[in-house]
């Protein structure tokens, strides 16, 4: 690699922090549940060397019941020494890896094709990308996971290429981690698996003896990392399965008394069927221009690819085959099963768990254009590069435009994002010794979360309080109450003396004796969160 790429790379890269830091409103809005969780368990093993149920190091973080993935939470522990409990260290891993992906990328790009300048646009698109960015800007781990996909698959493509043993110990490595990163990551372990086995038989004569080492060692860190499956009894992965959805047995159980085709309303051919149409659905333009379904992760102004990248992704299918790239069917296969982690959960247009889809048509729409570009006859070049690079800017533009200024502005961002916990938890901590209980409404996330973190709750002193409701339908717990924190509504007018109560705007509608007027209010961006009453 010379100095003239690297410092493309770099600039790159910085381009892609920048994105990630930038702030607007500010945007996104507010500090959600699952990031207080990441960052107040990375502080509770940080002081305790346990998470906050006292699980001494634990590979599954218990949280709310649905046994987050431990990496990210580990990762981070550095950060919260460095800068202690805040939003910001809790998001700083992200930051990081925003540097790094781009540059992942072009390794990949290159190693697939060859071509580093097919490598240095793809990294560029991958910089610029807000489908990548809405998710590098929290702290969710499914950014993590992307990142360390792509690192993986180019450890795999560098493993079949040479067969040394150290690609192949690299490879276990980013393997083990990918796996304990987010719950996609064991699809695409088990993809390589499975292409490095039908590879391996397919050139068995052609490539070197020390091939099947990688597959043995893919297999058996597959197997150990399903015994934490056993050990933990994670049931929100159970939940999420689609068909342990409530909605789906009532669909197939409407379907066999309207009559019809008897045999074919059995939840395996229904299963079948929906799973197949919700998975290609993740490749439509639908899914591509209007992104998550869940207003925390998407909007329908917020296209996660723009239109010309779209299309320059379908042409980029074509050219692989017209060259007949060599790892064209690999590339296609892995396309193909990007978001099927997605698709067998009942939650519908997920950006977070088919995230890694990004990468594969971002590569794509990469090597789309620079071969329409060659292909194209000298004199109409210039044209190509004007209105390829105009129509880029101006799609790009207007989707960062929206996600910077209006998004955060949006009242139904604003409730998903569960905003004005922070603002609450400023009232407890300046109050916390004036009164003798604070009663919380649970109707918004989940409260308890956010006064540890925000209070920098001491965690030996929580993990002795610590319990967790039986989990739900969709695999969450609840916290009932610690210290004086008792997280439930609960009228002003029948709480004790010296207490506070602390609920929605809903929450206060309808009571009689109560005189809202005089009600402290919580509002973010204007919309009110949280009303609090005060009983001296």
């Amino acid at each position: 690699m010379n100095k003239k790429t690297i410092f493309v790379l770099v600039s790159i890269s910085i381009i892609s922090v920048l994105l990630t830091l930038v702030q607007k409103n500010p945007t996104p809005p507010c500090f959600n549940a699952d990031e207080a969780s990441f960052g107040y368990n990375a502080y509770s093993i940080l002081k305790t060397g346990k998470d906050e149920y006292g699980a001494i190091l634990p590979l599954r973080l218990k949280s709310f019941g649905d046994y987050k993935m431990p990496l990210y939470t580990y990762l981070t522990i550095p950060f919260i020494a460095l800068f202690g409990l805040n939003e910001f260290s809790a998001r700083f891993l992200n930051v990081i890896l925003s540097a790094l992906l781009p540059f992942v990328v072009y390794l990949l790009t290159v190693e697939l094709f060859k071509n580093k300048r097919i490598g240095l646009l793809s990294a560029f698109l991958t910089s610029v990308s807000l489908g990548l960015h809405i998710i590098s800007r929290q702290a969710h781990e499914a950014y993590l996971a992307t990142t360390l996909t792509t690192i993986t698959v180019y450890l795999f493509l560098k493993v079949i290429h040479s067969y040394r043993i150290k690609w192949i110990l690299l490879l276990f490595c980013s393997s083990f981690l990918l796996l304990f990163s987010y719950h996609p990551g064991r699809i695409f372990v088990a993809f390589l698996l499975g292409f490095s086995v039908l590879y391996t038989i397919k050139n068995g004569k052609k490539i070197n003896s020390i091939s099947p080492l990688f597959s043995l060692l893919l297999l058996v860190l597959i197997g150990l990392f399903t015994l934490t499956d056993f050990a933990y009894k994670p049931e929100r992965l159970k939940n999420l399965a689609f068909f342990n959805n409530a909605g789906f047995t009532l669909k197939v159980n409407e379907l066999k008394i309207e009559g019809g085709i008897r045999y074919l309303y059995q939840p395996v051919f229904i299963g079948i069927k929906d799973i197949v149409q919700d998975h290609l659905s993740y490749f439509s333009p639908q899914f591509i221009f209007n992104g998550d379904e869940n207003n925390r992760f998407g909007y329908k102004e917020m296209s996660i690819m723009t239109t010309i990248e779209y299309l320059f992704f379908i042409i980029g299918l074509y050219y692989i085959f017209k060259n007949k790239e060599k790892w064209r069917w690999f590339l296609l296969t892995l396309l193909f099963v990007s978001p099927l982690s997605a698709s067998l959960s009942w939650s519908k247009g997920s950006l977070t768990r088919s995230l890694f889809i990004l990468i594969p048509m971002t590569t794509l729409s990469a090597y789309g254009f620079y071969h329409l570009l060659s292909n194209s006859k000298k004199q109409i070049k210039p044209f190509v590069v004007f209105f390829s690079l105009s129509f880029f800017m101006f799609f790009l533009i207007f989707t960062w435009d929206f996600y910077l200024f209006h998004y955060s502005k949006r009242l139904v961002t604003i409730h998903s994002w569960q905003c004005g916990y922070k603002e609450v938890n400023s009232f407890i901590q300046q109050n916390y010794n004036k009164y003798d209980k604070f009663y919380m409404t649970k109707e918004i996330g989940m409260p308890y979360i956010f006064t540890l973190f925000y209070l920098q709750y001491p965690p030996g002193k929580y993990q002795q309080q610590a319990s967790l409701t039986k989990a739900d339908e969709y695999g969450f717990g609840q916290v009932e109450q610690f210290d004086k924190f008792i997280f439930s509504f609960k009228s002003p007018e029948l709480s004790e003396k010296n207490s506070v109560v602390i609920g929605s705007v809903d929450d206060f509608k309808g009571l009689k004796n109560v005189d809202i007027s005089k009600l402290q209010t919580v509002t973010v961006n204007g919309e009110p969160m949280f009303q609090i009453s005060g009983n001296k």
